[in-house]
């Protein structure tokens, strides 16, 4: 290869000088300026790729518009002191940075291939360099040093690449052709266990037709020798006896002188492709077979009585059969070669479609397709079999290419790049039975899906060819998106062979490609990843088909049911389409206004695949994520495989008005709390639709907790806050968003236990009567805060008492005597307080006199006046009349006068008192 580079030691970067120089101005004439493609779906700033997965000491840097002019006429140079010269003069940043990090080589990843030097600088392929530097080098550190340079576009990392492909398992080739059920088309002894071609169903496990129907594609195309599939990937085994009639052959260099670019395409001696690891035409098989396994499901010699058949490999006739071109990035442990150089190759040298069983591990996490490859997979699509101006070639058999790649091994739903660039065509792989492979990612970003073997089934993997130096045998299987990927390559490969001529483009050919499934829904096959293993199974049959400018049947009546406040399931008949059997996929389109013909293109909410969906059976397509209470509209149109469409049928729909939750809350007193105590109320929370509800607090929340369970909200309330008033707010948000408020009022308190701060007084009760009187009188305490009351009487033969929840005590006169009550008092804080009341039943309470004791009389003689009286005069007399005592005495509303007797004589006196409410006599005895 005669690739141009400047090569520069540790040494020489120390010790070069640099200076500052205006770029060069570009001369349209003489160089076209860099074309500017539009930035594809999934593209990015390299700055923000990550850094994990990617090789130490190497970036790929991609200089602005005019910059490589800089390295333009160093390009060329051969000798140490020319380069030298080139290098000082760079700009001084850029000169500084690179020495930096300790730069050692700087080369272009896209060495200009004359014949298509217009082409390549339009693109700006001449703008992207490869730096290596010491691998001690922090990458993101360097990336940014790069990045700063003000003629540095992007430095984005170098990732390792994978090949998504499990071991090989050798097989031996029989003597004579496998019997089969059925008669084979072609004579290669293992065709027969290719069920990924023509599946029967022989296999535990497997069901008849999930293959690619290749046996009813072959009769109308087997491949012809005009197209050419660069095999990006590891190096084809090219002595293989199965592939060798279909290798690409570069007759220029065949024919030509060893050692020299014959063809002046920029590669010396690449006769049947190129070695992108080493850098040279040595081509040898990886490690794996990996390359040699893809090749042979692309193009394995077909009809040639040996091994197994490649599916455009031809019929057995002389000179049938595509070409594989092998672009190698893989070999030995750890070889990685250089894919986007390989990409773009591919496209320069005849190539139309680029079969890539590859990707970056998952572990890289990478968020958008590097722009390297990016612009070289653009190159390919655009210019494959075009001339430098940008005109299909007389000779190619279509104008553009496709590229195709494995969605990848990590068996997840994520963005797998490049695959996942929107750009290029992913294959997810099958298991014998319709599912997913169990290995196979997934994503919304897949096109197609294609066998790709699954070792849980019997003889249940992809059969091909193997490198014999690398396994000890010809053919095996192997399972894997890697093999699912050439099975949409060959197909690509038949079609190209088929309808490519003038004026066949790549589009055509994406189109029949992407358009040709079975008829077999696969996400009703796998409604696990409904969505994201592609559009549908691949047909190879399904690609010769005619478009007979036949449109699907109009979709009749669109029904909108279980419509709640958010959700609406919505459905359709599918419908029939005359010349494709059915409509291919369903455009849906939906707002929350009117939809015309008009206005419709712009509300494309999703495309529903339909392949394998008869004519009259249910199609659902669920909303969600609606607004309460608002009509919506929705339109379907149905749509074939050509992209003619059935036309719009409307419908609308209301969704329910969500009611607001409901919040009651009815404490029996105003929430109060002090430091000795908490306080625990509850809400109710309801909601008339019956939506989950959560609860938001704001407002004085210090001192607040709760717990809900189910529709009782437990509140706990601590005297946290300062002391005063404050209001805590509850709001009740249901599932929708609707909201109802509560503002709850409390105080914290300073707290004061309750005390007796007067007396009651003795209490005197008439026999049979009842006595009442209000016990809060006599009481000091926080009239906030309820108290709870007890009474009972000591002598429940004199009395009974009871005390109401207010403090009203009612005491019943039972006989009489004397007594006393005992109140309790206690607000459930402190320890209740008690107070006795002294209790005394008489006969009647309107008497003067309510009683005399104890009679008889000895030392003493008591008398019980009405307590109202304040003034009694008291005489004792004989009974002979002699007066013993006169005496008047002040009882003050005591009720008790107390007289000595001890020194009377013992016999019968008289006792007269004179009050101001009247007189009172009895006699008594003296002991």
């Amino acid at each position: 290869m005669n690739k141009a580079f400047l090569s520069l030691t540790l040494l020489s970067l120390l010790s070069l000088g640099a200076c500052q120089r205006e770029l060069d101005t570009p001369q349209t004439s003489q160089a076209p300026q860099p074309e500017q493609l539009a930035a594809p779906s999934g593209s990015a700033a390299s700055s923000g790729l990550p850094t994990a997965g990617a090789e130490p000491g190497k970036l790929y840097i991609r200089v602005r518009q005019g910059a490589q002019r800089l390295f333009r006429d160093f390009a060329f140079q051969q000798s140490a002191a020319s380069s030298a010269r080139a290098l000082q003069a760079l700009p001084e940043q850029m000169s500084r940075s690179l020495r930096s990090i300790s730069t050692e080589t700087l080369q272009p990843v896209f060495p200009i291939d004359p014949r298509f030097e217009k082409r390549m600088r339009r693109a700006g392929l001449d703008r992207w360099y490869v730096v290596h530097f010491d691998q001690k080098q922090e990458l993101r550190s360097a990336m940014r040093t790069l990045s700063a340079v003000p003629e540095i576009e992007y430095a984005e990392p170098v990732y390792s690449m994978t090949r998504p492909a499990g071991k090989a398992i050798p097989t031996d080739l029989p003597i004579a052709r496998r019997a089969s059920s059925e008669a084979m088309p072609y004579n290669d002894p293992l065709l027969s266990d290719q069920w990924h071609y023509h599946n029967v169903g022989k296999y535990h496990g497997s069901i008849a037709s999930a293959d690619i129907d290749l046996f009813k594609a072959w009769k109308v195309e087997t491949g012809k020798p005009k197209v050419i599939v660069s095999i990006v990937d590891g190096g084809i085994d090219l002595t293989h006896p199965d592939l060798v009639d279909n290798l690409y052959v570069n007759e220029e260099e065949k024919n030509g002188t060893p050692g020299v670019d014959d063809d002046q395409n920029g590669y010396i001696d690449d006769i049947h492709g190129y070695n992108f690891i080493k850098d040279d035409a040595t081509i040898y098989p990886d490690k794996e077979s990996h390359g040699t396994h893809v090749a042979g499901t692309v193009a394995a010699r077909t009809g040639n009585g040996i091994g197994v058949s490649g599916i455009a490999g031809g019929n057995g006739t002389p000179g049938s059969g595509v070409r594989i071109m092998s672009c190698q990035i893989f070999g030995a442990e750890k070889e990685n070669g250089d894919s986007p150089a390989a990409i773009v190759y591919g496209a320069n040298n005849g190539a139309v479609i680029s079969q890539n069983s590859w990707g970056y591990p998952y572990k890289a996490q990478i968020t958008a397709i590097p722009k390297v490859i990016q612009d070289a997979v653009d190159y390919f699509i655009k210019y494959a079999g075009c001339d430098d101006d940008g005109n299909q070639l007389p000779e190619s058999p279509m104008k553009g290419g496709v590229v195709i790649f494995a969605a990848g091994n990590d068996g997840m739903d994520y963005y797998s790049y490049p695959a996942a660039y929107d750009a290029i065509i992913a294959v997810s792989s099958m298991a014998p039975n319709w599912t997913a492979a169990y290995y196979s990612n997934r994503g919304d970003w897949v096109d197609i899906m294609a066998p790709g073997g699954d070792l849980n089934f019997p003889n249940g993997q992809v059969l091909s060819t193997l490198s014999k130096q690398i396994t000890g045998k010809e053919y095996g299987y192997m399972q894997g998106t890697s093999m699912a990927c050439p099975h949409v390559s060959g197909i690509a490969a038949l079609i190209v062979s088929h309808f490519g001529g003038p004026g066949f483009t790549a589009e055509q050919c994406k189109e029949r490609l992407l358009g040709s499934l079975k008829f077999k829904n696969i996400d009703a096959a796998n409604p696990k990843y409904a969505g994201r293993l592609g559009r549908g199974y691949i047909d190879a049959s399904a690609v010769f088909a005619t478009n007979q400018h036949k449109a699907p049947q109009r979709v009749s009546a669109i029904q909108a049911e279980h419509i709640s406040f958010s959700t609406a399931d919505l459905s359709w008949e599918a419908v029939r389409d005359e010349d494709d059997r059915v409509a291919s996929y369903y455009k849906v389109y939906f707002a929350d206004q009117q939809l015309t013909a008009a206005n419709v293109t712009s509300h494309l909410v999703s495309e529903i695949n339909a392949a394998g969906i008869e004519a009259g059976s249910k199609v659902f397509y669920p909303v969600a994520g609606l607004k309460e209470d608002t009509e919506y509209h929705v339109a379907v149109e149905a749509v074939d495989r050509w992209g003619q469409s059935s036309g719009l049928s409307f419908a609308r729909f209301k969704t329910k008005k969500n009611t607001p939750p409901s919040i009651k809350f009815a404490p029996e007193r105003p929430l109060r709390v002090s430091a000795l105590e908490k306080r625990i109320f509850h809400v109710q929370v309801t909601d008339p639709d019956h939506q989950k509800v959560s609860i938001q607090l704001s407002g004085e929340q210090r001192g607040v907790s709760y717990q809900q369970e189910g529709d009782l909200v437990t509140f706990t309330l601590r005297a946290i806050a300062p002391l005063g008033k404050h209001e805590l707010l509850l709001t009740a948000v249901d599932e929708l968003g609707a909201k109802s408020e509560l503002r709850i009022p409390f105080e914290v308190y300073e707290y004061q236990p309750p005390t007796f701060s007067a007396s009651l007084g003795s209490q005197i009760v008439g026999l049979g009567k009842d006595r009442s009187l209000d016990v809060t009188t006599a009481l000091s305490y926080d009239k906030e805060s309820p108290l709870n009351f007890k009474a009972h009487s000591a002598d429940g033969k004199v009395a009974s008492a009871s005390i109401s929840p207010e403090g009203r005590l009612t005491i019943h006169g039972k006989q009489k005597g004397v007594t006393s009550i005992i109140l309790e008092v206690s607000d459930g804080i402190s320890q209740p307080i008690t107070t006795t009341l002294p209790l005394r039943v008489v006969s009647d309470t309107e008497a003067i006199v309510y009683s005399v004791y104890p009679l008889p009389a000895t030392t003493e003689l008591n008398i019980a006046l009405d307590p109202t009286i304040d003034q009694a005069q008291v005489e004792l007399r004989s009974l002979m009349g002699v007066q013993v005592l006169e005496k008047t005495f002040q009882t003050k509303g005591s009720g008790a006068i107390r007289i000595l007797t001890r020194r009377l004589t013992p016999g019968s006196y008289t006792l007269h008192v004179r009050t101001a409410k009247g007189k009172y006599t009895q006699t008594f005895v003296k002991n």
